[in-house]
C-alpha cells in the first residue's frame, strides 16, 4: 500500500511539474515572442537570399533544375518568406506593448513552424542527394527548436511526428536501412534532450522571476498602503493629490484637504489596552471609508487621517463618522477633530497642504464642542512664522538673532545679587523681537529644543569665562533644560565639556529642570540627572507646583533648590489661600534640605512676605527684568546692583 502511495505521489509531482502557473505561461510566451522575433528576422533574410541567387543565375544555370522546379521553389521561399514577416510584425508590436493577442500570437507561431516544418520536409523531399536531404531537415528542425520552448508533452509527440513523416517520406524515394533508423532515433533523442532541459531551465528561471515579481508586488503594495489599516499611506495620498490637482478635467475651486485627528484615543489606550487600541484604529477606518464614499482617504500617521473631498460635504462626513464613533464606544469620549485647507492653485503642494490643515486642526484640540475649522488668514501669518522659526532656527543662532539675557536673583535678607538666569531672545531682522511664548513651544513640538538649550548654554559660559578674564566678580548663572533636551542630547555631557572648554568652575554653573519634566521622566533623564549629581553639579527643580505630582518628585529626585512657581503670587494680595500654602513649601523644603527660591516677584509687599517666611531667594520683575548682558554689567558698575553671589 506504502508503494503504490509513493507512486502516486511521484506521478503527482511529475505531472505538477509539467503544469505551469499563469506568470509562467505568460513568462514562457513572453520568451517565445523574442525567440521569434530574431529567427523571423533570421529566416527572412535568409528567404530573401534564396530568392536572389535563384533568379541571380547561379542556380537557374546549372541545368539540373527545371522550370516546375524553380516555380515551386519559389512559391515555398515565398511563403515562409510571407509568414517570417507576419510574425517579425506581430512580435514587434506585442514587445512594444500596442498590441496583447495572446491568441494571435500563438496561432501565428504555430503557423510559422508549421510552415517551416512542411517547407523543410519539401526542400529535404525535393533535394538530389541523400545529405542535402538530412542537412536540410536537421537545418530546418533546429530552427522551429529555437522558436519556441516546447512543452515537454509536445516535444515528445510533436518530434515523433514529425520524424514519422520525415522517415516516410524518405521511403517513397528509396528503402531506409537500419543505419538511417537507429540515426533518426538517436537525432530525434537528441531534440528531445534539448528541448526538454530548455523547458526546465526557463522554468526554473520564471519561478524565480514569479517570486521575484511577487515581492515586488508586496513591496510595492507595502509602500502604498498603511499595513494596519489597509487604507493608502502617506505617500499615496501625496501621488493622487499631485496627479488629482494637475488634471485639468477636475474642478478644484470646491477641493479641500482635511487632516484629522482621534480626539481623546490616548485614553482610550490606556483603559483597554494598545491591542484593542490598535484594533479600533482598524475600526476607525471603516468608519471613514463608509463616511468619505468615495474620497481618497489616507492614514497619516498613529491616530491621523488625511482625506481628498468636496468642502461643501466635509462638515456633513465629519458629523456622520462622529456619530458612529459614538455607537462604536460610548465609555470614552472619541471625536474627530479636523482642520482644512484650500489649495488656491493646481500647482499647490500636498504637503504643504497637510501641514496647514493640520496646523488648523491643533488649533482646536482643546475646545470640546468645535469639531472642525479652516485654515484662515490668522492661521496663515502664525503658520508662516512657525514655518521661518524651524527653518532658521541654525541661521539664527549661527548669526546670533538668538541671544542670551540675564534676568537677576538676589537674596531675599539683603536684595543683593547671588545669581542669574540665562534666557533666550530672539531678535530677528525680519520679524523683530520674537518671544519665547512664540518660538520655544515650536522648537519643543518640532524636536529642535536642545539647539537653543545648547545654544544658550554655550553663550553663558562663554560669557562667565570673558568675565573672569577681565577680573570682574562671577556671578553664578542657572540654565534651563527641557525634557526633550535629554531625548535629544546628553546635557550632562555637553555641560561638562563646556565647562572644560572655558575653564570654568561646577559653582559657576546651576542646572534648572522643570518639574513637569520629571513627572514623565524616563530611565534616560534619571540617568542624566545622576551624570550631573556625580559631576558636581548644582541641580534646582524649576517651576515646583505648576504641575500635579510636586510631592512625588520631590520624595523620588534630589535637588538642592526649589523654584517656587510664580503662579502662586498670582493675586497675591486677593487670594487668602496663596500665604499659607507658600509658608507650608517653604517650611516643607527646609525640612528636606532643600533651598527655595520664589519668581514672579513684582511688589514689596510679596517680597516682605517671603523673606518673612524664610525664602532664601527671590526672582522677579521687583529686582529686575532679563536684560542683555552689557545692560547687566552696567548696572553692577553703576551701583544698582551689589553682587554677593556665594553663600
Amino acid at each position: 500500500m506504502n508503494v503504490i502511495t509513493g507512486l502516486k505521489s511521484i506521478v503527482k509531482r511529475i505531472f505538477s511539474w509539467f503544469r505551469n502557473s499563469p506568470f509562467e505561461r505568460e513568462y514562457i510566451f513572453t520568451a517565445n515572442i523574442y525567440s521569434s522575433l530574431f529567427v523571423s528576422v533570421i529566416v527572412a533574410v535568409l528567404e530573401i537570399w534564396m530568392l536572389v541567387m535563384m533568379f541571380s543565375g547561379v542556380i537557374k544555370n546549372s541545368g539540373n533544375y527545371t522550370l516546375a522546379w524553380l516555380l515551386s521553389h519559389t512559391i515555398a521561399y515565398s511563403t515562409l518568406l510571407f509568414t517570417a514577416v507576419c510574425m517579425f510584425i506581430y512580435a514587434i508590436l506585442f514587445l512594444q506593448k500596442k498590441i496583447v493577442a495572446y491568441k494571435l500570437g500563438a496561432f501565428l507561431r504555430l503557423f510559422f513552424s508549421v510552415t517551416m516544418l512542411v517547407f523543410g520536409l519539401y526542400i529535404s523531399y525535393s533535394s538530389k542527394d541523400m545529405a542535402g536531404q538530412v542537412f536540410a531537415f536537421i537545418t530546418v528542425l533546429t530552427i522551429i527548436g529555437s522558436l519556441f520552448i516546447w512543452h515537454p508533452f509536445f516535444s515528445f509527440f510533436g518530434l515523433s511526428a514529425i520524424f514519422g513523416i520525415y522517415l516516410y517520406l524518405q521511403s517513397t524515394i528509396r528503402p531506409i536501412t537500419l543505419s538511417v533508423k537507429v540515426n533518426s532515433f538517436t537525432t530525434w533523442l537528441a531534440f528531445f534532450v534539448t528541448a526538454l532541459n530548455t523547458y526546465h531551465q526557463k522554468k526554473i528561471e520564471a519561478g524565480k522571476d514569479e517570486k521575484l515579481n511577487e515581492v515586488n508586488l508586496y513591496l510595492e503594495h507595502k509602500s502604498r498602503v498603511d499595513e494596519l489599516t489597509q487604507l493608502p499611506n502617506m505617500h499615496s495620498f501625496y501621488r493622487y493629490s499631485i496627479e488629482y490637482l494637475n488634471n485639468d478635467n477636475n474642478d478644484i475651486s470646491n477641493i479641500c484637504f482635511v487632516y484629522m485627528d482621534l480626539f481623546n484615543f490616548k485614553n482610550y489606550n490606556e483603559k483597554y489596552g494598545f491591542k484593542e487600541g490598535t484594533n479600533f484604529l482598524r475600526t476607525l477606518a471603516g468608519i471613514l471609508k463608509k463616511g468619505f464614499g468615495q474620497d481618497f482617504i489616507s492614514r497619516f500617521s498613529d491616530d491621523h487621517f488625511v482625506a481628498l473631498t468636496d468642502v461643501n460635504t466635509v462638515e456633513e462626513k465629519i458629523k456622520i463618522v462622529n456619530e458612529e464613533l459614538k455607537k462604536k464606544e460610548s465609555i470614552v469620549q472619541l471625536r474627530i477633530k479636523a482642520g482644512i485647507y484650500r489649495p488656491k492653485e493646481r500647482m499647490s503642494s500636498p504637503n504643504l497642504a497637510c501641514d496647514r490643515a493640520r496646523y488648523a486642526c491643533d488649533t482646536i484640540k482643546k475646545f470640546y464642542g468645535r469639531d472642525l475649522v479652516e485654515y484662515d488668514e490668522v492661521m496663515r501669518k502664525e503658520f508662516k512664522l512657525k514655518q521661518y522659526i524651524i527653518n532658521n532656527i541654525d541661521h539664527a543662532i549661527e548669526h546670533n538673532y538668538i541671544q542670551v539675557y540675564y534676568q537677576p536673583v538676589v537674596w531675599a535678607q539683603s536684595g543683593k545679587i547671588c545669581g542669574v538666569e540665562a534666557l533666550a531672545r530672539w531678535e530677528d531682522p525680519y520679524y523683530g523681537m520674537i518671544t519665547p511664548g512664540i518660538f520655544v513651544p515650536v522648537l519643543e513640538e518640532y524636536h529642535l529644543i536642545h539647539k537653543l538649550d545648547l545654544s544658550v548654554m554655550n553663550t553663558a559660559c562663554s560669557d562667565l569665562n570673558k568675565a573672569l578674564n577681565d577680573g570682574l566678580d562671577i556671578i553664578p548663572i542657572s540654565l534651563n533644560f527641557s525634557r526633550l533636551d535629554f531625548e535629544l542630547a546628553d546635557p550632562a555631557q555637553e555641560l561638562e565639556a563646556c565647562l572644560k572648554k572655558y575653564g570654568l568652575s561646577k559653582k559657576h554653573i546651576h542646572v534648572e529642570i522643570t518639574e513637569s519634566a520629571l513627572s514623565n521622566s524616563n530611565d534616560k533623564l534619571k540617568h542624566a540627572l545622576e551624570e550631573f549629581r556625580k559631576n558636581g553639579n548644582s541641580l534646582w527643580l524649576d517651576d515646583f507646583g505648576s504641575g500635579y505630582s510636586g510631592l512625588n518628585v520631590l520624595k523620588d529626585f534630589s535637588f538642592d533648590l526649589m523654584k517656587i512657581d510664580m503662579a502662586f503670587l498670582s493675586r497675591f494680595t486677593e487670594n487668602y489661600k496663596a500665604q499659607p500654602i507658600l509658608m507650608s513649601i517653604v517650611n516643607l523644603a527646609s525640612q528636606i534640605g532643600m533651598q527655595t527660591l520664589t519668581e514672579g516677584v513684582e511688589t514689596q509687599e510679596a517680597s516682605e512676605f517671603l523673606k518673612r517666611i524664610g525664602c532664601q531667594r527671590l526672582q522677579g520683575f521687583l529686582f529686575g527684568k532679563p536684560m542683555k548682558k552689557e545692560e547687566l554689567l552696567e548696572k553692577i558698575k553703576n551701583g544698582t546692583y551689589e553682587i554677593d553671589p556665594l553663600k
